[in-house]
């Protein structure tokens, strides 16, 4: 039986944040060391399935069930060689910002919540780039919202709160379109599953409602990767964001709407409406 490598890189973190908070409680310095060892491990972890995704496959693939009263539903995590790339660097960043915010962060309060917001963070990007389930994905995909919210707004300067809300109601406003898209590609296709859609949707017969999926998805993440016309939170959320959160932002949250764009919007759906159609997005998008 595999080791689950990619089930340890979810859960360990996930398992992990009350543990940073009791230990912030204690020693900040504790709370930012365990944030930074849980990263190095997770990069370990992720470093193990690299020899599978340059095997024939080119991908790492664990399946378990979930909500097994739901006729025991799967779901996938998945790595290839795009998603460990960003998953990588994801890590990297999360790894420097708890370094870094030892001292940059030194005196200010709640600080125990600070690294436990900071590895609730971690959870939510490597769900988004570990997932191929877009339920999963989008629990993930909001709990991103959650920690930068908070960290923006507490912990920022001046006017933090108004660019914190700011935050909010833009990425949120976005995750209803993606929302909207992932219903109605389980309509049309029956699965959450974004490798199974992918297939489904390439045979579907009603192609304008993948069009119009692709549209609520590109548009929903796009607002995540801070795109005219809907980037106006992000001037504000990077100069009121602590310099810890501000680099995550420009590093990590907004490459996590680039990645999004990339697997779902053209790698799930856009082979189902033609190229004509989606050669609009690239320039879009630029």
């Amino acid at each position: 039986m595999s080791l689950p490598l990619l089930l340890s890189v979810f859960a360990i973190p996930t398992i992990s944040i009350p543990f940073v908070y009791l230990a912030g409680k204690k020693s900040t310095k504790a709370a930012a060391g365990i944030v930074a060892a849980i990263a190095l491990i997770n990069m370990a972890l992720l470093a193990m399935t690299i020899p599978y995704i340059q095997g024939a496959d080119h991908s790492y693939t664990e399946t378990y069930t979930w909500i097994p009263q739901l006729n025991g539903t799967e779901f996938t995590l998945y790595v290839d060689g795009i998603s460990v790339s960003v998953a990588m660097i994801s890590l990297v960043l999360i790894f420097v910002a708890a370094i870094y915010s030892v001292n940059y962060m030194s005196g200010k309060k709640n600080l125990p919540v600070y690294y436990a917001l900071l590895c609730m963070l971690s959870v939510g990007l490597i769900g988004v780039f570990l997932t191929s389930n877009m339920i999963l994905f989008y629990f993930c995909w909001e709990l991103m919202l959650v920690p930068a919210y908070f960290i923006v707004g507490e912990w920022g300067y001046r006017n933090s709160y108004k660019s914190a809300l700011k935050l909010f109601i833009f990425t949120h406003a976005g995750a209803v379109f993606v929302l909207l898209g992932i219903g109605a590609t389980y309509w049309l296709t029956g699965t959450t599953d974004m490798l199974s859609a992918q297939g489904i949707l390439a045979t579907a017969a009603n192609s304008e409602v993948a069009k119009w999926i692709l549209i609520a998805l590109t548009g929903g993440f796009a607002v995540k990767m801070a795109v005219f016309p809907v980037h106006m939170w992000l001037p504000d959320a990077h100069s009121e964001a602590p310099a810890p959160m501000s680099a995550l932002l420009s590093g990590v949250i907004i490459s996590a709407g680039a990645y999004a764009i990339l697997r779902l919007s053209f790698g799930m759906v856009f082979p189902s409406v033609g190229l004509t159609f989606g050669t609009y997005f690239p320039y879009a998008l630029s």
